[in-house]
């Protein structure tokens, strides 16, 4: 199992020091620890530091947990992260999962899932530095697996089936994509759901919750907000603006 670089951003010293023991009494495989109080001091360290793991408090002062989570996402896609929250609330772990987290726990942190994070993202590291470095550096690969996504389009679109589907391992789709593409393939699937909504809007009487269903959406209230987001007005603003233009 490969030792990993693992960071804590937290304005509770008590959360920080509970995450540094486990790791020494367990004996995790963790080369390096660094921590942070805020989410400015979170940004500038972590870009230092270059973690493989990170663990977020969602609300600091300066920058929140998400705000950094986004932050550490654009610099490197591949970094792990954990939203740390003393908040049960839905709301705030959909926005932490739309941000690119990895996962969302609960204060007070137990120490075995602060063990079971470190062993499974040891294990994604492991992972991705054994599988073969593939050199596919040409459209075939980008084409595939938008081929793949617009079949699949409708239903549960994950990295890991859509690397099986073309051969690949998922860090090297995840980074081969996003290269050629200009795109993450989380990007991506959401860009085309959108747009499929949007001729669905203009072509069919379906219900805005048939076509939310039709494009992947589970929530038809969050397919709205994204769909707003991405075209500039709610899905049925959009239908009656079609509507006008046909006449």
């Amino acid at each position: 199992m490969r030792n990993i670089r693992v960071f804590v951003a937290d304005d509770e010293s008590t959360v920080r020091t509970f995450i540094q023991l486990v790791i020494n009494k367990e004996q995790m495989p963790v080369s390096a620890f660094a921590e942070a109080e805020n989410g400015k001091d979170a940004v500038r360290i972590a870009r230092d530091f270059k973690p493989d793991l990170v663990f977020l408090d969602i609300r600091m002062p300066g920058l929140d947990g998400l705000q950094v989570a986004e932050i550490l996402l654009a610099d490197n896609p591949k970094t792990t992260i954990v939203i740390v929250s003393a908040y049960n609330d839905f709301e705030y772990a959909r926005a932490a999962f739309r941000a690119g987290v990895d996962d969302y726990i609960l204060k007070p942190i137990r120490p075995n899932e602060v063990m079971e994070i470190i062993k499974k993202t040891a294990e994604k590291y492991e992972a991705c530095a054994d599988a073969p470095q593939q050199t596919v550096k040409t459209p075939t690969l980008v084409k595939a697996v938008i081929d793949y996504i617009e079949v699949n389009l409708s239903g549960p679109l994950h990295l890991r089936d859509i690397a099986g589907a073309v051969f690949v391992s998922p860090c090297h789709l995840s980074r081969t994509f996003k290269y050629l593409a200009g795109q993450s393939i989380v990007d991506y699937i959401q860009e085309q759901r959108l747009l499929k909504a949007s001729e669905l809007l203009a072509s069919s009487d379906l219900s805005i919750t048939e076509i939310a269903g039709k494009v992947g959406f589970n929530d038809a209230a969050y397919f709205a907000t994204c769909f707003k987001n991405k075209m500039g007005a709610t899905p049925m603003k959009y239908r009656k603006t079609q509507e006008i233009k046909k006449i």
